[in-house]
């Protein structure tokens, strides 16, 4: 085949880059992260063999703003994507004119493939197809019932591109098999595989449970634990193909979650607050980034770091050219990848999120200081690096501070906020 041998050299050169996304995950609940009744023993590999970052923050509370930052590289209010695309908003999604990661990595050599859940929007022409993915195999909406794929509207939600399909599997089950199967298919080129998967958001279906009606669930710490085991698992089974192709130590690896836990179920500990807030609960996540003989085993890196830097990382691994005069927010993070201690230059982190018939949450992260302003309006100010489940109000305390860290935020806001 023409231009074989020049794709086999960029294998060679070029990582393969494989990002699973968790929905809705405790900090918590997972092995490594202390859980003692959910046994993830393959999630809890990639942390033993790779690096952790102890202190990544998903760039918002709820789905859709997370997954347009970390695939933009840019803060999701400069996409106007500030909180949930819903099931009845089938007009509304991403623009075409984004740049998403794909599109950065194809010139290098790259296919690309999304398996799991999209929720940047419904019209075909805000499909992951039309963004850049190559393959794409499964849902649009924030959520699908696990065995009936369909969303909350009773509206058929599962593709094979642009095509919908049916499948008997369990959804993540469906997961693991399209995503192995696109590293059999592409193990002598470069890839990127991009696995957000829908567990464990609701509704609370375990690979056990096959409910007669769509979304009738079984919510309790049990079924959830049932969800996240079976992620694991398919972690596992996506991992072993690569160690199968021999592909082990030329693929980088990034595992975290798309927002925290839901208070029914999860566990955020030792965080204040779950999905929908801006407190730590709402939007920390565990991180961890795992490419052996290149990636230090067992590091832990504490610079404060987001989703939306895994654009800027994955770029800099394929050493992939960015589009000319494209700003990104995001900071590469292959270097403390790597080991090194040479932070990335960025002193603040910016959320904002705005829930529907609700005033808008704010929080601004700067020299180990948070600052946060409530849906009503309340300004808050916690030191962070000394209180990490915000249970002091220092606002009071430190008025000057306060008063920087609100007008640096107006100053931010006007920026990114499309006019």
């Amino acid at each position: 085949m023409a231009g074989a041998p020049s794709i086999v050299r960029a294998q060679a050169a070029r990582p393969n880059i494989v990002i699973f996304l968790a929905d809705d995950l405790g900090s918590a609940d997972l092995g490594f992260r202390g859980a003692k009744d959910i046994r993830t023993p393959h999630i809890d590999r990639l942390a033993a063999e790779g690096v952790q970052f102890t202190q990544a923050y998903s760039n918002g509370p709820v789905c859709s703003p997370t997954r347009c930052a970390l695939l933009t590289g840019q803060y999701q209010q400069r996409h106007g994507i500030d909180g949930v695309i819903y099931v009845q908003e089938r007009d509304r999604g991403l623009s075409p004119e984004a740049v998403l990661l794909p599109e950065v990595l194809k010139p290098a050599g790259y296919v690309s493939g999304l398996f799991g859940k999209w929720h940047l929007g419904y019209p075909k022409e805000t499909f992951p197809t039309r963004q850049g993915f190559d393959e794409f195999i499964g849902h649009l909406a924030g959520n699908i019932d696990y065995f009936h794929h369909v969303d909350r509207r009773l509206n058929a939600d599962l593709w094979n591109r642009e095509e919908a399909i049916r499948d008997p599997r369990y959804f993540t089950d469906l997961i693991a098999g399209e995503a192995a199967a696109f590293v059999d298919r592409h193990r002598q080129r470069p890839f990127f595989l991009y696995v957000p998967f829908n567990a464990p958001h609701d509704p609370f279906q375990g690979p056990q449970d096959r409910p007669g009606q769509p979304f009738e669930e079984k919510r309790s710490r049990g079924t959830y634990a049932a969800m996240i085991e079976s992620m694991d698992s398919a972690v596992g089974r996506i991992m072993e193909r690569l160690r199968v192709h021999k592909l082990d130590r030329s693929t980088a690896v990034f595992f975290l979650s798309d927002n925290g836990g839901v208070p029914a179920v999860a566990s955020n500990a030792p965080f204040r607050g779950h999905k929908g807030s801006l407190w730590e609960g709402g939007i920390r996540t565990p991180f961890v980034a795992r490419m052996p003989g290149s990636f230090p085993a067992g590091r832990r890196q504490s610079f404060p770091c987001a989703g939306m830097d895994l654009f800027v990382t994955a770029a800099e691994l394929a050493r992939a050219p960015m589009p000319e005069h494209h700003y990104l927010d995001g900071v590469s993070l292959a270097e403390l990848c790597r080991g090194g201690t040479k932070e990335p230059v960025r002193d603040t982190l910016y959320f904002h999120y705005q829930a529907p018939k609700q005033g808008a949450q704010r929080a601004l992260l700067r020299e180990g200081w948070k600052y946060r302003r409530e849906a009503d309006g309340t300004d808050r100010l916690y030191h962070l690096a000394q209180d990490i489940g915000e249970t002091r109000d220092m606002a009071a305390a430190e008025p000057k501070r306060l008063e920087q860290y609100r007008e640096q935020y107006e100053g931010w806001l006007g920026e990114v906020t499309p006019g």
